[in-house]
């Protein structure tokens, strides 16, 4: 079974259960059954999972993977898969954002603005749309496989926020994952490593010679030679 499948099939079992046990938020509730927890298991891929949510009447998942892709998988009237690059996940948060962002001029004509992105390789696209009119908008995602599969979910105003959040954050983690340094590659691939000299010890220096100190008040005792002796005189023999 492909991992197409397998994936379309655990957001179908997550999608079976009400709205109220899926928070915004990323975190399923307590009674999300098994099957939900990891439905890529056949490839060798690491994926985080971001968010399992139900925006509108689709619940939609969103993992990231370490090897520079996106995966959201939308089950609602249809089921669509896409995996989005990195860089393509990117430049569509920033361009929904400022979709978003934009405050229009009001016009008594309603407005439509599309934020989309395609599956590279492929037709399958996913996009947010956002409709003005008398001032006030609303919001929409639409998910597209083929013609058969296409379908449009209207969601809340705070709903396209989390949602754009919940792909930014899956695109924050998955450009992390793929920066990280490589902790299998052979210790000769790596550039050697400079050993820093130890510093010379430092001998310690000679204490400096003394000398003698001249101006000592203190004088040298006098010595005082003895006199010598006179020579005895001889005696004379008599004549």
């Amino acid at each position: 079974m492909s991992i197409r499948a397998y994936f379309l099939a655990g957001v179908i079992v997550a999608t079976m259960w009400p709205r109220e046990t899926w928070a915004q938020s990323g975190n399923p509730a307590t009674t999300q059954p098994a099957a939900v927890a990891d439905p890529f298991r056949p490839t060798s891929a690491k994926r985080v999972a971001v968010s399992k949510a139900v925006f509108g009447d689709a619940g939609i998942i969103v993992n990231a993977r370490d090897d520079g892709f996106i995966e959201v998988a939308a089950a609602g009237p249809k089921t669509v898969y896409l995996q989005l690059r990195t860089m393509a996940a990117r430049a569509w948060v920033d361009s929904t954002a400022r979709m978003m962002k934009a405050r229009p001029k009001r016009s008594a004509q309603p407005k439509t603005y599309h934020a989309d992105v395609t599956e590279y390789g492929t037709k399958t696209t996913m996009g947010l749309t956002r409709t003005i009119t008398a001032g006030e908008s609303a919001y929409s995602l639409a998910f597209s496989d083929d013609s058969a599969s296409a379908f449009t979910v209207p969601i809340e105003p705070s709903e396209a926020d989390v949602f754009v959040a919940i792909m930014r954050k899956a695109v924050t983690l998955s450009a992390k994952m793929l920066d990280k340094p490589d902790t299998t590659a052979r210790p000769d691939s790596a550039p050697p490593v400079k050993k820093k000299k130890k510093p010379a010890a430092k001998q310690p220096a000679s204490p400096p010679a003394k000398t003698p100190d001249t101006t000592s008040t203190q004088q040298a005792p006098t010595v005082f030679k003895a006199a010598p002796k006179p020579a005895a005189a001889k005696p004379t023999a008599p004549a």
